[in-house]
């Protein structure tokens, strides 16, 4: 990623990222396993599942701790639903990425509510992990860098004393609106 001075953070905000929540190689590969199912076939580099793992980590750091470890048990029970849907004998750790794919969308369309329930921590953190990547912007052609950097000009300008102008406002109105 290129460095834009403009979104470099301020030396007094105190602001650093949380190291990833550290856990064994076991809960690992059943992340690796659910993001590789999860998530769409393409873009993807090699180092997608590494990066989206690591981001998804990072997220579980910023809740309670007692909340992250649900979510980790979660995930764990969910690596066993095939077992405890009648679905299969093995996890989906020893699947195939196609099998694990086909045994998470049936847990999805489950219809007991909490089964499909049990599904929507892993899609929102992986897809959300996913999506922050600079690899897949640049495939969708989203593009948040120079947004992000108008509205910190923005809001320097407005610490400093200077009014935003109508035509900076985000939710403008339409030019022929009455």
């Amino acid at each position: 990623m290129v460095s834009i001075p403009v979104l470099e953070r301020h030396p007094d905000d105190g602001w650093a990222l949380a190291s990833p929540m550290k856990v064994g190689a076991r809960m690992r590969r059943v992340l690796w396993k659910l993001a590789d199912a999860i998530l769409p076939p393409a873009p993807r580099l090699e180092s997608t599942l590494e990066d989206v793992t690591e981001h998804a980590l990072t997220c579980l750091q910023y809740m309670p701790r007692s909340s992250a470890l649900l979510f980790l048990m979660g995930m764990r029970l969910l690596n066993w639903s095939p077992l405890w849907r009648l679905r299969g004998f093995r996890p989906l750790t020893s699947l195939t990425s196609d099998a694990a794919r086909c045994q998470l969308i049936d847990a999805s369309q489950s219809r007991w509510l909490p089964v499909r329930l049990l599904m929507y921590g892993p899609l929102g953190l992986f897809m959300s992990s996913y999506f922050d990547q600079d690899y897949v912007h640049a495939e969708l052609g989203y593009a948040p860098v120079p947004f992000i950097a108008q509205r910190i000009e923005l809001r320097r300008a407005w610490v400093e004393g200077r009014e935003p102008g109508a035509d900076q406002e985000i939710h403008h109105l339409p030019v022929n609106a009455p």
